[in-house]
């Protein structure tokens, strides 16, 4: 699945939020320049349950969770997530007034009732009733100023409930270091007069002219090329808020531990676990960090910024007096109580009898030498991008107290464990179910249809993750309402074709004979199915 990387425009991004009006620009910007709302896979509340049941502590039931977000933009991240749990209660805060007047229009026309999005300033901002059981604040922290940061704290220490998650994402140094010098050319160039659509095009095209004169021997212009390059793939807000906002304040991940610490918060772990799983990652780093020693969890946190050179984290705190029964390492014991997914695909040429490779999204190989783990990642494989629980990935014999079969049990754990600190799956608290293509009357998410309805060029899938779509599949996806068959969508693609709504990658077939057309067309709808469903935008049929 490939997430969203909008083409350069002026449509917005999903970080750089400004959430405080105690800045050099309050908000204008971005009114006048509204970032991408997307969906954070990372802050599903389901999946931060999972993360504090690996590590051993208690966390609220998702479906029935009052979730809080800071700087929610226009809704994007937390309305599919009250569309997809209509059990559970969800308030987002945002300074733009813009972006709180398209979501509560998107929730109007979706009929939620159990989402409110309000204006207002996070450093004077107080909320009532009963305490959030998760709260959320993505693309913010680092962007506001220091008094605002205090305030994200604060209101986590101050509304978090007692078993509560909070998830919060932040560029970190040394890493981001490296970026500032882009951030350095892009206010020196752009300015401060002018709208910021056209403060970024300065910006820009200074950028450019400096990557392409810089030369690429040299680190200098090594690194001003390769951000160039990156950033040029990047909607207008994106560097509006990453290099142009008044503010952006990196800083080292102990003194986020630290600031945290102050407000009562005790650091978790990060949203991806291969980030906060050090131990796991390859061995030149494992024998560096072992040169620089710290035995302590946060002190090889740090260690690890240190080494890779990360950006941006996204960590993960609970109350401070939680973190006692926090077991630093990922455990097994949490793993028949969760719902694992992986997309893996089988390596025939790299198995054979003995043992079965397959590999994950990446190309990394995951090695089974058991039979009961070939057919638990044989299962995963062909069920994703649905998820299945431990006694469903186990065969019904293994469930039993042999020591056989308990050795199979343990094999197993290990096995999932390693996946998910590696990041070749995920876990989650709720069960994910989806349609498949082969359904004879297939339906999208309602969510996924009144986005591409209104012209959205990205949909949000069930994983939560935001996916583009070519012209022919959005097409087919808003027929998707459980009423057209093969035969009928066939149809309404070729009559679209006709009319030159849209094309096909092979080429414009208007003027092809009808019954070559037909074919066309009918194996489009087939691929179009194939690829919804694989990107979870296919809901399950009673």
């Amino acid at each position: 699945m490939q997430p969203v990387t909008p083409d350069s425009d002026d449509t917005g991004n999903e970080s750089g939020k400004r959430t405080s009006a105690h800045g050099a620009v309050p908000g204008r910007d971005y009114n006048l320049l509204p970032y991408l709302s997307l969906p954070a896979a990372f802050t599903q509340p389901a999946h931060l349950g999972a993360l504090a049941a690996l590590h051993g502590l208690q966390a609220p039931v998702a479906e029935q969770a009052r979730v809080l977000e800071l700087g929610c933009a226009s809704g994007g991240n937390l309305i599919p997530l009250a569309a997809r749990f209509p059990g559970a209660r969800f308030l987002g805060l945002d300074l733009s007034q813009r972006q709180i007047n398209d979501g509560q229009r998107r929730i109007a026309a979706l009929g939620l009732d159990n989402i409110v999005l309000r204006q207002g300033d996070l450093v004077e901002a107080t909320f009532a009733g009963d305490p959030f059981d998760y709260i959320i604040c993505h693309g913010v922290f680092s962007w506001v100023p220091k008094v605002a940061q205090d305030a994200i704290l604060r209101l986590c220490a101050t509304h978090l409930a007692a078993e509560g998650i909070a998830a919060i994402s932040y560029n970190v140094l040394p890493g981001w270091h490296l970026r500032q010098v882009v951030r350095d050319i892009c206010l020196r160039y752009a300015g401060n007069d002018g709208t910021p659509q056209e403060r970024v095009r300065k910006a820009r095209a200074a950028l450019e002219q400096i990557a392409s004169s810089a030369r690429p021997s040299e680190s200098y212009g090594m690194l001003v090329r390769a951000e160039a390059k990156r950033i040029g793939r990047q909607p207008a807000s994106y560097i509006l808020g990453e290099f142009l906002a008044p503010d952006n304040t990196p800083c080292l991940f102990s003194d986020f531990v630290a600031a945290a610490g102050g407000h009562g918060l005790g650091y978790l772990c990060e949203a991806d676990l291969q980030a906060s799983t050090p131990e796991l990652l390859d061995p030149d780093i494992q024998s560096r960090m072992a040169a620089l020693g710290g035995e302590h969890r946060l002190a090889t946190e740090q260690h690890a910024d240190f080494l890779t050179g990360r950006p941006f984290r996204r960590s993960i705190l609970v109350r401070a007096e939680r973190m006692r029964a926090l077991q630093p390492m990922l455990i097994a014991a949490a793993l028949p109580a969760l719902h694992v997914a992986s997309q893996l695909s089988f390596d025939a040429a790299s198995s054979s009898e003995s043992v079965a490779v397959y590999r994950d999204s990446q190309g990394r190989a995951i090695v089974a030498e058991t039979f009961s783990t070939r057919r638990a990642l044989g299962r995963l494989a062909d069920t994703y991008p649905a998820t299945l629980t431990w006694d469903e990935l186990l065969l019904p014999n293994a469930r039993s107290d042999s020591q056989g079969h308990a050795k199979a049990r343990a094999l197993l754990g290990d096995t999932l464990l390693a996946m998910l600190a590696r990041g070749q799956a995920t876990a989650s608290t709720v069960r994910l179910q989806v349609g498949r293509a082969p359904t004879e009357l297939p339906r999208a998410w309602p969510l996924a249809r009144l986005e591409v309805a209104e012209g959205q060029r990205w949909v949000t899938t069930l994983q939560h993750v935001a996916v583009p779509l070519p012209r022919p599949v959005a097409l087919l996806l808003s027929l998707l309402d459980g009423n057209h068959d093969r035969r009928s969508l066939t149809s309404h693609l070729v009559d679209a074709l006709r009319r030159g709504e849209v094309k096909l990658a092979q080429g414009d077939p208007a003027s092809a004979e009808e019954g070559q057309l037909q074919a066309i067309a009918a194996k489009y709808v087939e691929h179009a199915l194939v690829f919804l469903a694989a990107n979870a935008l296919l809901e399950p049929v009673a």
